[in-house]
Parts: structure tokens; sequence; C-alpha cells
């Protein structure tokens, strides 16, 4: 037998509301944290510290934290301070026989297996086909929370909430519609946006979006967030990707639409529908507008925003060249975010 033990986060009406809205048909009595009553062992709660490595590159350090913070529920948090993106909160820890495993959220081939030895984990961190080992040694108590992560099942998928765990000061909330190239680096997103007290929504990508299918989901979204503990209800706003960015546009445009209060456009569309979309969310809704674009081409896509939207006095506009579709780039164990991210996005955000 096996403990099980999932990091939910009870947020009452607003997350029913969030799943009955979509139709998400969920057995959420199947996503509670197990007591301890129902499960024969549990994990030994601690700080770990030790090393990542693999042939042929740096070893890195590396942190395992190990919480029990009431009854029935623990969490666990991997911490990587030079490889940033390895870093995870786990939604679901397993252990058994002395056997912990940690699969990361919305990244289910990142898999970290440990086997306790005394005080000692020794394993390996998985990374798609690469396999990294792992040899942690108990330090001291666990240090504080970071942040929790939750996830939504629904048909389509499934979104992904991350909430710092502070939540005595109200902070951002951003809603995160993902295209499938944004997709799969969508957590890595979610992860260091928490880090900095950004609470993030990761809703199912898609690339078909329309802007009446669009609206029912941005609404229930925005429900969820006003509803999240540490949210800023005045400070909610959405950040799109690829063709689902004219959708949105047009969705947040349309009278009665949801209200965000300022937009992030991923490598946005620019057909003559798309720019007619993000220049009245400037000029008439008068939302603030962050356009990212990344690739060779970034810097004329990038111009071509800028000027649909007004030229120099339009909206921030940002190229990264060397960066990939979803604003990363390849480099070691893990794909990096893009020179200057995210503190431009960080930056913008706290200066709008």
């Amino acid at each position: 037998m096996f403990a099980l033990m999932r990091l939910m986060i009870d947020r009452g009406r607003g997350l029913g509301w969030f799943l009955v809205l979509l139709g998400l048909g969920a057995n959420l009595s199947a996503c509670q944290p197990h007591t301890e009553a129902e499960v024969a062992t549990t994990p030994p709660v601690g700080h770990y510290e030790g090393s990542l490595s693999v042939a042929g590159q740096p070893e890195v350090r590396a942190a395992l934290d190990i919480r029990h913070p009431s009854h029935g529920h623990y969490e666990a948090e991997l911490t990587v301070p030079t490889a940033g993106t390895l870093s995870f909160v786990a939604d679901t820890i397993i252990y058994r026989n002395n056997q912990l495993r940690l699969t990361r959220p919305a990244r289910p081939s990142e898999v970290l297996t440990l086997s306790l030895d005394g005080d000692f984990w020794r394993g390996a961190l998985t990374l798609d086909t690469t396999k990294v080992k792992a040899i942690l040694v108990k330090r001291s108590v666990p240090t504080p929370s970071t942040y929790r992560i939750e996830e939504l099942p629904q048909a389509a998928g499934s979104a992904w909430l991350f909430a710092p765990s502070d939540t005595g000061t109200p902070g951002p909330a951003l809603i995160l519609l993902p295209d499938s190239t944004a997709a799969p680096t969508a957590a890595l997103w979610g992860d260091a946006l928490a880090r900095e007290g950004i609470i993030v929504l990761v809703l199912p990508a898609t690339d078909s979006a329309t802007a009446t299918a669009e609206t029912p989901r941005l609404r229930a979204a925005v429900r969820l967030l006003h509803n999240t503990p540490g949210a800023d209800t005045s400070n909610v706003g959405a950040w799109v990707a690829g063709a689902r960015a004219t959708a949105l546009a047009q969705a947040l445009a349309a009278p009665g639409s949801p209200r965000v209060a300022f937009v992030i456009a991923q490598n946005a569309d620019l057909s003559p529908a798309g720019k007619a979309a993000f220049r009245e969310l400037k000029e008439g809704r008068k939302l603030p507008l962050l356009g990212l674009y990344s690739g060779p081409a970034s810097a004329q896509r990038a111009a071509a925003l800028r000027n649909a939207l007004g030229g120099r006095r339009g909206a921030a506009v940002r190229a990264y060249r060397t960066a990939g579709p979803d604003l990363f780039v390849p480099a070691g164990l893990n794909p990096q975010f893009g020179p200057g991210l995210p503190g431009d996005i960080l930056e913008w955000m706290r200066a709008r």
C-alpha cells in the first residue's frame, strides 16, 4: 500500500463554479488529500541538500523540501537555484517502501525518483530520455513553502493553478492561454512567476480558438482568480499566445466582455482582424498591452504590432531574436528563458 498525497487548495464556491461552468464533470472527492489513517507510510519531512549531475555537464546544487503543513496534507518542492527551470512544486507525492516519486505538474516527462538510505536520498531526475543523478542529504527542518499548485481537470485537459503561499498582501494574477507551441513550457512560466508573488492560472492549450469559445473560458478564469486567496481582484491580466491572441482580443473588445487589467500577447497573429482587435483594446478599452515576439523575424513582427498600435506611442513590444517560439532557448539539462526573461515581463507588470 502506498501514500498518495494530493496538494489541493479549497476555494469553496469559486472552484466549484469554475468546474461547473466549463462542464468539467470532475469528481472532486477523488482529489482530496488522503488522511494519515488511510496510508501505510508517510514521507520523512525535512530540508535536504545535494546535487544533480549528468555525464559531460557541470554538477548543479539542488534542494528538496518535504513538508507536512496540516493533518493528512503533504507537499514537496525541488529547488535548483542555478538552473531555475528544473525547480518545481509537486502536486502529488507517491511514497512506498522508502521510495519517493514526484512528477512535475503539466510536464509528466519530468519525474524525480529517489530511494531513502538513512538521511540520504539517492536516485535520478528523469527529463524525457535523460537521467540526471541525484543525491541529497537531510540538513534541517523544511523551508517555508514558496507556492502551492492545484490541478483542475476538465474535458479538454487540465488547468493548473500556481498560487504563492504568502496571501497576506494582495498581488497580481495572470491567466495563461497557450497555443500548442507554448503549452509544453507553460508550467515553467507558472513556476517562475509564482516565485515572484504572481498567481498564475494555466488553461489548456488550443490552436482553434474563437472569440465565442474564449469568452466563457475567460469569464470562468477571472471568477476563479477573484476567489483565490491573495489575488488583487483589480489586477488580473491575461497572457495569450499565437493565433489564439486574436480570438482573445476580440472577446475582450466585445460588449459585456470579462474585465481584465492588462494583456500580454506572445507571437500574436497580425492579420487585419488581429490588428483591429488589438487596436480596439488599446484605444477603446485603454488596456495596457505588452507584445512579445521571438525568432529571426521577431524585430519585424514587433515593429508591425507597434505601428498598428500607434508607433512609439503605442504599447510596449519586445523582440527576442535568439529565443524559440515558446520564448525559451536550449541550454544544458532544461530549456532556459530567453535573454532578459522573465525579468522584462516582471518589470513591465510592476511599472505599467
